[in-house]
């Protein structure tokens, strides 16, 4: 049978002993009716999972005796940096984009995009979003949660030294050329989809002199978080599909 998974947060796993959290130690104990003695798995988001023997003190669940559990990650790296759209859609894109192997999120405040999220209920936001990033992670067996990064501006992600290095693409709905990759040039790639209003010509035009390469999605026009997972999609594919053709290294 399955064992039953929950997320701890790596700072309330000392010593073989995992602390759940109150909302996981409920659903443990309330829901799903486990009892002491039981062994159930756990992760902690960053990439380690272990399983143990479930020790239930009033209110309190305990994990304990940890074992590690291998944790297979896959060697290439996608960041997903999505235009803000309404609420519930975007929440579906953190979900389905957790499960189709996303390692970051970003979300844009682009030139068309008419959400904007005062900064008094920012952390309140965030913190929603990284509970439906650490859930998704676990319903879908993953041992790392995506990493949210708080909102920014579009133009400042274009200058952003952090994805020097990477792979970059934009889908644009007017692009007519889709993405055909011949080889990988890079084992970390940036994907940027826009929001509901699409991006602007402007915003475009300063993508590609960013260096970022402008591609389509197909001859529809795709809602924003339908256009999100599908390129989440795509490029998976593609990636999976020339490392499956790549030569094995067999030098000694």
């Amino acid at each position: 049978m399955t064992r039953r998974r929950f997320y701890v947060p790596r700072d309330s796993i000392r010593d073989g002993v995992a602390t759940l959290p109150p909302g996981q130690a409920h659903h443990l104990r309330d829901v799903l009716r486990i009892h002491s003695g039981d062994v159930v798995e756990i992760f902690d988001g960053t990439g380690s999972g272990y399983s143990g023997e479930v020790e239930i003190h009033g209110s309190e669940v305990f994990v304990c005796g940890l074992r590690s559990i291998p944790c297979p990650e896959s060697p290439f790296h996608v960041t997903l940096a999505a235009g803000l759209i309404k609420s519930a859609k975007f929440e579906w894109m953190l979900e389905k984009s957790t499960e189709l192997g996303v390692d970051a999120i970003i979300p844009l405040r682009t030139r068309l995009s008419d959400i904007r999220i005062p900064a008094d209920r920012m952390q309140s936001r965030l913190d929603r979003w990284n509970r439906i990033l650490s859930e998704s992670a676990r319903q879908c067996k993953r041992f790392t949660a995506p990493q949210l990064r708080t909102p920014m501006d579009f133009p400042d992600l274009l200058v952003a030294d952090d994805f020097s290095g990477y792979a970059r693409i934009l889908f644009y709905e007017k692009a007519a050329e889709p993405w055909q990759p011949g080889s990988l040039v890079s084992d970390r790639i940036i994907l940027c989809v826009g929001p509901e209003g699409g991006w602007d010509p402007p915003e475009v035009a300063q993508a590609r002199e960013a260096g970022y390469e402008i591609y389509g999605l197909g001859h529809w026009i795709l809602r924003a978080e339908t256009a999100a997972i599908a390129a989440l999609s795509i490029v998976q594919h593609h990636v999976h599909l020339l490392r499956s053709r790549q030569p094995e290294d067999n030098s000694p």
